[in-house]
């Protein structure tokens, strides 16, 4: 039989005594063999109201997403993951600039993540990029100076529900300006000081990103008011565990290349976990004791500075982590000639820490209020 007659023998069998469940709806995305005709076959049975009686919320998520997204090939299939039983698909709508179907619920089910997070020189220069967003950066006192806190993150996002897709981001870390002056500035004792003022509630502040599909590209833009644009990427990894990555702007100008530990020794994990108690006790915060964390994030487009960021936020669980005090010439980082990336650079950043995830699950969403500017498309 092909997918199609597969997908509705299995409907048949499982719905006879009046329900669909999770276990059930795996079996049927089973039949379905992730191929056109066995998706034809779901988008039939969840079509009508009287099927839709039958199905568990969770179930009904699972089997929406195996109606609208293939697996990507070679991908570990984490749709039916305990982090999705709560965190559910609807379906799609349309974007605003190009009309591109887009999820109405971002979910990411597998993805391999690195983050470098380092000193930037030119607070000035950091303070008025971020001029009228209603955030201040936070300051890192060091041997008599003070840089503010700039993270370059590269995620290969391998299924979502935008599909597959490559990612790099300029951030800052910041705090809302109405913060007490406490919240910021943070003395620094490690390069493990500067993941602190996270681990006390601060925000991470897009610069800019550059992505390599439009559907995520709309998605971000038109719902959560960042400052999205098309790029290319190459990433991979090394035959010791380390991670490489190269990046290009829509214009093929380089961005940034780089590599970072993609696994660390015994004796390094010691050292970084003391070295984060230490950091952790100076600021006043807890090392986290779980993979599972919520990023909050602010964003807007370069045309709006001056004006209030939104605001959104990125639930993780990075399960298996590699956390590592970097120098420079251990990650190679180099910026290319793309106006962004003489821009950043020319805050001048200097790596310090790099985290790698190598299979993470997550979930961006809008904070309730945070993006009054932006239509939710509902």
């Amino acid at each position: 039989m092909s997918p199609y007659d597969d997908v509705q023998v299995a409907w048949k069998t499982l719905s006879r005594d009046g329900h669909i469940g999770l276990s059930d709806a795996v079996r049927i995305v089973v039949a379905a063999a992730n191929s056109g005709s066995g998706r034809r076959a779901l988008a039939e049975r969840l079509a009508g109201a009287s099927n839709e009686i039958l199905i568990d919320e969770d179930a009904f998520s699972y089997l929406r997403i195996g109606r609208d997204l293939p697996v990507p090939p070679g991908v570990q299939d984490n749709r039916a993951d305990e982090y999705f039983r709560t965190r559910f698909y609807t379906g799609t709508r349309l974007s605003r600039t190009h009309h591109v179907e887009t999820p109405r619920e971002l979910l990411y089910f597998n993805f391999k993540v690195v983050m470098l997070t380092g000193t930037l020189d030119d607070v000035a220069g950091v303070r008025e990029q971020m001029r009228g967003s209603g955030y201040d950066p936070v300051i890192a006192r060091m041997w008599g100076s003070e840089k503010a806190i700039g993270i370059i993150m590269v995620n290969e996002f391998r299924d979502t529900t935008f599909g597959p897709y490559n990612e790099v981001i300029f951030m800052a870390t910041v705090v809302p300006a109405a913060s007490p002056e406490s919240a910021k500035a943070v003395e620094y004792v490690n390069a493990l000081s500067l993941q602190t003022p996270l681990d006390r509630g601060g925000t991470t502040y897009v610069f800019k990103l550059w992505l390599d599909e439009l559907s995520a590209i709309d998605g971000g833009n038109d719902f959560l008011g960042t400052n999205k644009e098309l790029g290319c990427f190459r990433f991979g990894d090394r035959s010791d565990g380390a991670r490489e990555f190269r990046s290009w702007d829509r214009e093929l100008k380089a961005l940034v290349s780089g590599v970072v530990p993609g696994a660390i020794s015994a004796d390094a994990a010691r050292a970084i976990e003391a070295a984060y108690r230490a950091a952790a006790a100076s600021a006043g915060t807890d090392v986290p004791a779980s993979s599972v964390t919520t990023i909050p994030v602010a964003s807007r487009p370069d045309r709006d500075v001056g004006k209030p960021a939104c605001k959104w936020s990125f639930a993780v669980d990075w399960r298996k982590t590699a956390l590592a005090e970097v120098t420079p010439s251990q990650v190679g980082l180099r910026f290319g000639d793309a106006e962004w990336a003489r821009r950043f650079g020319g805050f001048g950043f200097t790596p310090a820490l790099s985290f790698y995830s190598p299979s993470g699950v997550g979930q961006i969403y809008r904070t309730a209020g945070g993006c009054p500017s932006i239509s939710d498309g509902a």
